[in-house]
């Protein structure tokens, strides 16, 4: 190996050592802003969040979080999930009807108390601008309608369910009667109506 190779060589092994040490100090800066903003929105409501207020809380600079994140609501949406951890698998049912209660009584769990405030005002920080709207859906609502869906078309296919049904829009009216609770300010999910909402969705599944 000549002196020019063996220099690029050198200088191949040190780029590459240094990716190595920077992932985990990356790693650790993401998880610092995620759970800053996190301890953050136990006082304060996304409207208030600041992509400043954030950097300052997690020690790190502002170019650091626009790295990964475009805007707060994607931060906000990120720390939410980084929280809660992954959504577990549905546990095994024996009927379809079954498995739509138990994800409907999942996805109101979820919704309850300072999560479910955190994202509707997240939702609604998200309505002035058509990226952040979408970051929203992507990152929250596409996953869970999806388990929904499939549930739905699952249970059409079986015969349990009514094979007229538009999915798409059973999906619209079961999880829009959750949001739009929330987003009223007047009502919330108390028991009396997660009770009754699952047995009212299987109404509108299941044949007569």
């Amino acid at each position: 190996m000549n002196a020019q190779n063996l220099k690029y060589h050198e200088a191949e092994k040190d780029e590459e050592q240094t990716r190595k040490r920077g992932r985990p100090r990356s790693q650790t800066s993401k998880n610092a802003i995620l759970d800053a903003t996190n301890r953050l929105l136990l006082h304060s409501s996304v409207q208030d969040l600041s992509i400043e207020g954030i950097a300052k809380k997690a020690g790190v600079g502002k170019t650091t979080i626009y790295r990964w994140w475009p805007h707060k609501v994607a931060i906000v949406l990120d720390a939410l999930s980084h929280q809660l951890g992954k959504t577990p698998p549905l546990p095994t049912t024996s009927t379809k009807s079954d498995a739509v209660v138990k994800q409907l009584e999942r996805f109101m769990r979820l919704l309850k108390g300072k999560n479910g405030k955190i994202l509707i005002e997240a939702m609604a920080e998200a309505q002035s601008d058509k990226e952040t709207l979408v970051t929203f859906y992507e990152s929250f609502m596409l996953q869970h309608e999806q388990v929904l869906a499939d549930l739905i078309e699952d249970g059409k296919a079986s015969g349990e369910f009514r094979p007229d049904i538009e999915t798409a829009l059973a999906v619209d009216m079961i999880y829009g009667s959750i949001v739009y609770r929330l987003m009223s300010g007047a009502e919330t999910l108390d028991s009396q109506f997660t009770s009754k909402l699952p047995n009212e969705a299987l109404h509108i599944l299941q044949k007569t």
